[in-house]
């Protein structure tokens, strides 16, 4: 009897886009091996030895397909959610250990991947849903069109950048927060001041139509529309999604900056300007599919099972 192939779903079983990744390899027959990030070190289940990577009794090394969902930035950022469950008497100690935490982590992925392992996505790929202006910087360099962008702590950079541009949104750099519209309240110094914290990412804002559109391997798999009206960041209308069609000049700039940016599998958020252009807001390289579409049998989870069993 021929045995199952094996997909290694690298995430916690807690994270729904892990688990429904994981029952759809599962429906096509072959095993999901779910490696559960947050159970390390806690379980102990996750072990390398001289190259050899086992997890939960089941050695990973010679697997070929690996889906990484949940992954942290390398060192040394650490979880704070896992530090506030270490017991350690001093911050410090905490944070040294999440640090270790965090290397075993890194390099036992690097590891699996370095045997040839295929990776959806690579971690390199992954670190620039984190990394947002080297992703801008290597979209810029392959000419796909995104938005103005100023990364800084200066008040003056700041205003100055809001003088030339006129209308301007701010997010985290690395994430986490909703999209905000810089107002006249943001430009007083009481305000600005706060940048002495950390800086923060300033784009020009996109005025239009917010879509979403998957790749995978080189190929389009779906696009949604998110409407835009009355909101400033689009998450705020996920109710409001519908199945799209995009030109193919907008596919053509999504399969470009996957493709420069190493991504496998993504999800490229567009805006089209009112003059019917179209701008690459951010390539997601662990992407939420539940919000836009079925995620047990629609087309980007049943395309992107496949794609999984077929590399196993």
């Amino acid at each position: 009897m021929t045995s199952r192939k094996k997909v290694v779903v690298i995430g916690s079983r807690s994270d729904d886009a892990t688990r429904f990744v994981a029952e759809a390899v599962e429906r096509r027959r072959a095993r999901a091996v779910v490696l559960e990030t947050d159970r390390v070190p806690d379980s102990a289940a996750l072990s390398w030895e001289d190259g050899d990577v086992h997890w939960d009794g089941e050695c990973l090394s010679d697997l070929r397909s690996f889906y990484l969902k949940n992954v942290r930035l390398s060192l040394p950022v650490p979880e704070a959610e896992a530090l506030s469950g270490r017991n350690f008497p001093r911050w410090q100690e905490q944070y040294l250990a999440e640090r270790e935490r965090q290397s075993f982590l890194h390099s036992v992925l690097r590891s699996l991947h370095r045997r040839g392992g295929s990776f959806v996505n690579p971690l390199e790929a992954v670190e620039l849903h984190y990394l947002k202006l080297h992703q801008l910087a290597l979209l810029r360099r392959h000419r796909i069109p995104v938005p103005s962008s100023l990364a800084t702590a200066s008040p003056d950079a700041v205003r100055e950048f809001v003088a030339r541009h006129g209308s301007v949104i701010y997010k985290p750099l690395g994430g986490g927060a909703m999209v905000r519209k810089v107002e006249e309240a943001d430009l007083t110094d009481e305000r600005l001041q706060l940048l002495a914290n950390c800086p923060v990412l300033f784009q020009e804002q996109i005025v239009g139509d917010e879509f979403r559109a998957y790749v995978l391997d080189g190929e389009p798999v779906a696009a949604f529309h998110i409407p835009t009206d009355g909101v400033v960041d689009a998450r705020q209308n996920l109710h409001r999604v519908k199945p799209a069609r995009l030109p193919k000049e907008a596919w053509a700039l999504c399969l470009k900056g996957a493709k420069a940016l190493g991504m496998v599998f993504t999800a490229v958020d567009l805006r089209r300007t009112p003059e019917g252009a179209f701008v690459a807001l951010e390539f997601n390289p662990t992407p939420a599919i539940s919000f836009f579409d079925d995620p047990r049998d629609g087309k980007v989870i049943t395309r992107l099972a496949s794609y999984l069993v077929s590399k196993a």
